[in-house]
């Protein structure tokens, strides 16, 4: 009985060293761009200096745009889609888009902005480039300046293991001249 309980611990254990180390739980568990392999309908899209991203929901039936978001630099957008949320949405709108900005280094957030939409066959979630290159903002540190006080070494000492070298000793042996 245990020998069988070694076993199946052995095979999970097996699996899911092969799942961590194909990618598939960084996958399940972060938000890249291209999505997340998965048919969950999320798709996340990250800004650069290079490549700053505005990202807009349309209508397909009439092209009204119904939703849009220039992406800051420095940040991701997630976008989420959840079919026939009938207590949420409308006959017109029956889906449910959820939607989150946060920091393009962090994994993960959780989608707290939500609003109804057109189904799947009636909306075009188009992207963009903005023209030209830009830059975020940078956060400006003031300058800190050393103390004019204080004795300058232009140059560090010599030492071997620790211990400072005569400066005017011969160098590069070890051997005594005894």
């Amino acid at each position: 009985m245990t020998s069988t309980a070694n076993r199946c611990t052995l095979i999970a254990l097996t699996l899911l060293s092969t799942l961590a180390l194909s990618g598939c739980i960084k996958q399940l568990v972060s938000n890249e761009p291209g999505g997340n392999m998965r048919s969950t309908d999320s798709f996340t899209y990250i800004s650069t200096p290079f490549e700053p991203l505005t990202v807009t929901l349309y209508d397909f039936r009439d092209s009204e745009p119904l939703w849009t978001v220039d992406v800051p630099i420095g940040s991701k957008v997630t976008v989420r889609f959840l079919e026939n949320q009938a207590k949420e949405g409308t006959t017109r709108r029956p889906d449910i888009m959820q939607w989150a900005i946060y920091d393009k280094d962090k994994r993960r957030t959780d989608l707290e902005n939500k609003m109804a939409v057109p189904g799947s066959d009636a909306r075009m979630l188009k992207v963009s480039i903005r023209d030209g290159v830009e830059y975020p903002d940078e956060e400006i540190e003031p300058v800190e300046f050393e103390d004019p006080s204080r004795e300058w070494v232009p140059v560090e000492p010599r030492r071997f293991r620790g211990v400072p070298l005569d400066q005017n000793a011969r160098q590069g042996s070890y051997i005594s001249d005894d």
